[in-house]
């Protein structure tokens, strides 16, 4: 594949994964540069500290989008709004970027006690996020086929991913978030995995004619480069629409943290592959299986759009520069370390709110020893600079 600068949106990284682990997989599949989104753990409430102490090793080509705080919804469901709004003030304060809103995702809401996202409760932190143009990557809903028990794939069912009448429904969410949006319509929003509209593209076309200030980025789900395979002539208009509001993304690594398993090169490999012939490559192309998360058991036979490389610049790169910045923000060792205090105290405190919660408390020791190593190596290179 042709050579162009790679900007990777959308990866997952937390503890145990290794920081060195990560950068080499992304050198590996051609990566330049990514955003680590972080997303919630029930057994240690937050995984920013991981990903600001890797960016604090690859600083310059590191961005960190911070997870919300979910303690708040049990502690002070009453206020949820104001004490979000402190946290990732805090959080962006400590070196993140943007902010990642993984609880549109029905699992989530059917996990936690989340507020409607149009209840005033949510106010401040929407009021604050708009004014201060923060950059939030949100992910909101799942499939439309995971509220369908004949159409839901294996993989998404053994997961616990099927969503009955127990769990908030897609268009339930859909209604929210655009109440939100009337709301607040400058609010700087990407919409992970295509606002999962890839089969409805005329509905989110019109999203985004009426929310000029929103975007969507590419990462799969495979469901999302099939449905655009299916309507290639309305894929090409929807592109040649909104060039500059499509963010690329792969998801490296999700399966990873989920699982707490290391990272999967020949996984990682296959979705760069996939989203990157999907939009190099014009016409049909093949994909082999990967037996697993990303594309099951079967071959997939898609359709390529061989987009333009100004576009491809834009996508891979440009578009995310736009929306986040540059820089990156530079990380500050101390509120980091700050923010690690912070979590064992709220570890200590979480068994009050939840019988079965049980504490993990070594990505904290691990993140504070990680820094107080960099500050050893520090001194003795001053100590060596000085007696030379």
């Amino acid at each position: 594949m042709k050579s162009y600068r790679i900007l990777d949106c959308h990866v997952h990284y937390a503890l145990p994964i290794r920081r060195d682990a990560l950068h080499e997989t992304l050198r590996c599949v051609g990566a330049d540069a990514a955003n680590l989104v972080v997303v919630p753990d029930r057994a240690r409430i937050s995984c920013v500290p991981d990903a600001l102490a890797y960016k604090h090793a690859y600083p310059g080509e590191t961005y960190v989008f911070t997870s919300l705080d979910v303690s708040e919804y049990m502690r002070h469901p009453k206020s949820v709004g104001r004490r979000m709004k402190a946290f990732a003030a805090r959080m962006l304060r400590a070196g993140c970027d943007g902010i990642k809103i993984i609880e549109g995702k029905p699992d989530m809401r059917r996990m936690l006690p989340v507020p409607d996202f149009d209840d005033p409760v949510w106010e401040p932190f929407f009021a604050w996020a708009e004014r201060g143009q923060i950059p939030i990557l949100w992910h909101v809903n799942d499939p439309e086929e995971f509220w369908d028990e004949a159409r839901i794939p294996a993989f998404a069912r053994e997961r616990g991913w099927f969503y009955g009448k127990d769990t908030v429904n897609n268009e339930e969410q859909y209604r929210q978030v655009t109440t939100l949006l009337a709301r607040h319509p400058k609010l700087r929003i990407a919409f992970a995995h295509m606002f999962f509209l890839s089969a409805q593209l005329e509905r989110l076309a019109g999203y985004m004619r009426e929310f000029p200030n929103i975007r969507v980025d590419l990462t799969p789900g495979v469901e999302l480069y099939v449905n655009l395979s299916r309507a290639p002539e309305a894929a090409r208009a929807f592109f040649d629409e909104f060039p500059s509001r499509i963010l690329f993304g792969t998801d490296i690594g999700a399966r990873a943290v989920i699982n707490r398993t290391p990272l999967d090169k020949k996984e990682s490999f296959q979705r760069v592959k996939l989203c990157r012939s999907f939009l190099e490559k014009r016409g049909e192309f093949s994909m082999e299986t990967d037996g697993g998360f990303l594309m099951g058991e079967g071959g997939l036979k898609l359709f390529g759009l061989g987009l333009p490389d100004d576009m491809l610049e834009a996508i891979y790169h440009d578009n995310f520069i736009s929306f986040a910045g540059a820089p990156p923000r530079a990380v500050k060792k101390r509120r980091v370390l700050a923010e690690c205090r912070r979590l064992r105290f709220m570890l200590g405190l979480m068994k009050r709110f939840d019988r079965d919660f049980v504490a993990d408390y070594s990505a904290v020791d691990d993140v504070r020893a990680y820094f107080k190593s960099t500050r050893s190596a520090h001194k003795h290179s001053i100590e060596r600079e000085a007696s030379t």
